[in-house]
C-alpha cells in the first residue's frame, strides 16, 4: 500500500519544483501538492495522509498554525516543516507541533530519507490509539525544580555550557527535546549529537531560551497523579542507567555517548503514558504488582505494546539518531535485533538490569530484567562482574551526593 504524502507551499513554482524533484517516488508514494494551509486542510478532510511536509512562511496561514491544527485534528500524521535559517524566530514556534525540521532548500535525498523513516516508524506500534496519543504530544512532564534551575542558570551570564548541561541531564523530557532540535536536519550538521553539553554548546544560550519559551515540554503539571509514576524515581533510575551504559562502552567514546543518551531516555515512554494515558499506565502497574511481572510485560499482556516501543516511536518522530531509537525500543528484548556484538542497545539492556539490581539493594537481577541467553550468545558473560561493580560504584556515588 502506497504511503500518502502531502506537500504544502503557497508558491506554485516551488510545488512544481518539488513534484519534478520527487517524480521518481510515484511508485511508492501517493503525493498531493497543496497551494497553502487552507487547501491542505481540505485535502486532509477528504482523506488521511501519513506525512505532511509544509513550508513555514505562508501569507494566510503559516506553517506553525497549520501544524497546530493538524496536530489536533489528524494526530497520527507525521508533521515536517521546511524553513530557512532567516526564519529562525518563526521556526521556533513550530517546536511544540513539528516532529522534524528540514532546512530550505532541502536536498532530495535528505527529504526522501526523512519521509521514508517517518513512514517506517508507523511499524513500531500497531496500536492506532497509541499513535494518535504520541502524535498529539507536544510536551513531557519535568520536575518543576529542574525547570526553575534551568531558568536561573540561563539567565546568569556567568553560567557556562557545562552548568546548563548538568541541569538538563537531570531531566528526561528536557534532554529529549534538546537532542531533537540539535539533531534535526534544519541545522544540517551531518553528524549526530548525543551529549547534552555538545548540544548546549552548539545551540547556545539564546536558542535554549527560545526553546524554553516556545514549548511547555517542561510543565510538571502534565503528570497525572493517578498514574502512580514518581518523576523523582524515574529520573534517578534513568540517570543511573545512563551512567552504567556509558561505563560499559567506555572503550569507544562515540558508542559511549550513544549509550548514555539512550540510557537516559530509555523509559521516556513512561512519561508519555503518565501525561496522556495515566489510567493505561496505572492498570499495567497494578497488574505488575499483583503478578510479579515487570511493567513492560504487563503492558504487553494488556495492550500488546510497552512503554519501550511508545518511547522509541516518539523519539523517532522527533528525528533522534537511529541507534538511540533502536536501543530505547528494544532495551527489554534486545534479542529482537541482530547484533554483531557490544553496542548501545546491549549496553542499555544490561545497564537497565544492573540499575534495577542496585535499587533493590544488590539483589541479583531477575530473568525479566537481564536476558542471560542474549548476553551469553554475545560472549559477554565474563564482563558482568566488572559491570556490576561499576554499577554499584555509581549508585553509591549518587547516594553520597
Amino acid at each position: 500500500m502506497k504511503k500518502r504524502i502531502l506537500f504544502i507551499d503557497d508558491e506554485p513554482r516551488v510545488l512544481e519544483g518539488l513534484e519534478d524533484l520527487l517524480v521518481r517516488h510515484r511508485r511508492k508514494w501517493e503525493m498531493v501538492f497543496a497551494p497553502g494551509g487552507a487547501a491542505a486542510l481540505e485535502q486532509m478532510r477528504q482523506t488521511p495522509f501519513d506525512v505532511i511536509v509544509t513550508d513555514m512562511r505562508m501569507p494566510e496561514m503559516d506553517g506553525a498554525t497549520l501544524l497546530g491544527i493538524v496536530k489536533d485534528q489528524h494526530p497520527r500524521t507525521v508533521r515536517i516543516v521546511l524553513s530557512g535559517h532567516s526564519e529562525m524566530e518563526a521556526t521556533m514556534r513550530t517546536v511544540p507541533v513539528a516532529h522534524q525540521f528540514l532546512h530550505k532548500p532541502c536536498d532530495a535525498d535528505i527529504l526522501e530519507k526523512t519521509v521514508e523513516r517517518a513512514c517506517d516508524l508507523q511499524l513500531l506500534t500497531a496500536d492506532e490509539g497509541i499513535r494518535k496519543v504520541v502524535g498529539k504530544l507536544q510536551r513531557l512532564p519535568s520536575l518543576p525544580t529542574v525547570y526553575a534551575a534551568l531558568q536561573r542558570t540561563l539567565a546568569d551570564e556567568k553560567s557556562g555550557a557545562r552548568d546548563v548541561a548538568r541541569i538538563i541531564e537531570q531531566d528526561i523530557g528536557m534532554s529529549a527535546k534538546v537532542l531533537q532540535l540539535v539533531n534535526s536536519a534544519f541545522f544540517g550538521l551531518g553528524r549526530r549529537i548525543t551529549t547534552i553539553q555538545e548540544a548546549v554548546v552548539y545551540l547556545g544560550s539564546g536558542m535554549l531560551q527560545k526553546l524554553v519559551l516556545a514549548t511547555e515540554v517542561f510543565n510538571g503539571s502534565r503528570l497525572a497523579s493517578r498514574s502512580g509514576l514518581s518523576l523523582d524515581a524515574l529520573r534517578d533510575h534513568s540517570v543511573l542507567t545512563a551512567g552504567i551504559a556509558q561505563k560499559i562502552l567506555s572503550h569507544d567514546r562515540k558508542q559511549a555517548e550513544d549509550a548514555w543518551a539512550a540510557g537516559l531516555l530509555h523509559d521516556i515512554g513512561k512519561l508519555v503514558l503518565a501525561a496522556e494515558l495515566p489510567d493505561h499506565l496505572a492498570t499495567a502497574m497494578a497488574l505488575g504488582h499483583k503478578t510479579g511481572r515487570r511493567l513492560w510485560q504487563a503492558e504487553q499482556e494488556i495492550y500488546g505494546v510497552s512503554h519501550a516501543e511508545i518511547g522509541a516511536y516518539l523519539l523517532g518522530l522527533w528525528g533522534l539518531p537511529y541507534p538511540l531509537v533502536e536501543a530505547v525500543a528494544n532495551h527489554h528484548m534486545p534479542e529482537r535485533v541482530q547484533h554483531p556484538g557490544l553496542d548501545a542497545l546491549t549496553a542499555v539492556h544490561v545497564a537497565n538490569a544492573l540499575a534495577h539490581e542496585c535499587e533493590l539493594g544488590g539483589k541479583p537481577e531477575s530473568p525479566a530484567d537481564l536476558n542471560s541467553d542474549y548476553v551469553v550468545s554475545l560472549g559477554l558473560t565474563h564482563h558482568l562482574p566488572r559491570w556490576r561493580e561499576s554499577a554499584q560504584e555509581l549508585a553509591c556515588a549518587k547516594e553520597i551526593r
